[in-house]
């Protein structure tokens, strides 16, 4: 019995130990982040939501009663591209791929500003629980089909929004929808992803980091709307739109699982993943390797001379989404 109660007494000892790391790293200050630089060219970024119309913002009900923002392209095809922005940024910033796609006949495109970003929710860099993009998504979903549209839809995303369509996949509800587009999709731990930073890009604070995880293990989620990431935009292009830092339950919502390949695999024969030869945050070579060797099904093209805005903007670029989604629509894969 002596043995036991000594026992039980080092387990508590250690199990105490355990906690004081654990909130001691969640308690660790971010890192300076160094060398602020232009890393994607916000300079060279053409002014297309300046310069052309952009409808209006509209809003949806999500399950929780929050209004979340999103706008609508109206296109005489059925199809519903909804197309989900990259980390930082909102819908507005893909005005250029959602006008010539709508205007192509190929689909109606509905750009969401996610939870936790600009004109969405009540908490900027944050949401409620991890998972609660995907859960927004079903609800828009929901919403689009009441208000009369019954097209099948396709689920896409730029960057970090990649991310999250390959997420949604993985999640149980790939049935809702027919096809995904990922463009230079971000999947944060694996190989595909420059210096683990996006080249730059990002700064995580993997102390913090990892003391939530930690606590998460054993069901602890109070802090998990600490900041756990900030984004390397410089201060002269910032505009007042963009969320610079994201809470761990945000961040976690927005990505693959950390065992992403089940999530990738959920993809089936169903993707189109395009990435420029020229990517500053994704390693294109291993972006498709990952692909094929995991979802050989999918369909993976590497464009020349292409970064990582180009592939949402560039003429080519533009064109291949157009040419797939037409073949879609007449029933080819």
């Amino acid at each position: 019995m002596e043995i036991i109660f000594v026992g039980l007494a080092c387990f508590g000892v250690l199990l105490v130990a355990g906690f004081i790391a654990a909130f001691a790293l969640v308690a660790s200050p971010f890192p300076k982040m160094e060398n602020p630089r232009d890393v994607f060219g916000f300079s060279l970024l053409k002014p297309s939501t300046k310069d052309a119309e952009i409808p209006d913002l509209r809003r949806y009900a999500a399950r929780d009663g929050e209004e979340l923002a999103y706008r609508l392209y109206d296109s005489s095809s059925a199809r519903i591209l909804i197309f989900v922005h990259g980390s930082s940024y909102h819908g507005a910033g893909y005005n250029a791929l959602a006008t010539a796609i709508s205007a192509s006949g190929a689909a109606k495109v509905v750009l969401p500003n996610l939870r936790g970003h600009y004109q969405s929710g009540r908490r900027r860099g944050d949401v409620d629980y991890i998972g609660q993009f995907e859960d927004d998504l079903i609800d828009l979903i929901e919403f689009l089909r009441r208000e009369g549209l019954p097209g099948p839809i396709t689920l896409g995303g730029h960057s970090s929004g990649g991310g999250l369509a390959i997420r949604f996949a993985g999640g149980g509800h790939q049935n809702t929808v027919s096809s995904f587009l990922l463009l230079a999709p971000i999947i944060p731990v694996s190989p595909a992803v420059r210096d683990g930073s996006a080249g730059g890009w990002s700064s995580l604070n993997m102390r913090r980091l990892s003391g939530l995880l930690m606590l998460n293990a054993v069901g602890i989620h109070g802090f998990d709307g600490l900041s756990v990431i900030e984004f390397n935009k410089p201060e002269v292009f910032w505009d007042g739109t963009e969320t610079l830092s994201y809470s761990h339950r945000l961040n976690a919502s927005y990505h693959p699982r950390y065992r992403y390949l089940a999530d990738m695999q959920a993809l089936g024969d169903k993707a189109l993943v395009l990435v420029g030869a020229d990517d500053e945050a994704v390693d294109a070579e291993a972006l498709r390797g990952l692909f094929t060797g995991n979802t050989p099904r999918s369909r993976v093209a590497i464009l020349p001379k292409i970064n990582h805005f180009g592939i949402f903007s560039d003429a080519l670029a533009l064109q291949t989404v157009i040419d797939w989604l037409g073949g879609l629509n007449n029933g080819h894969h």
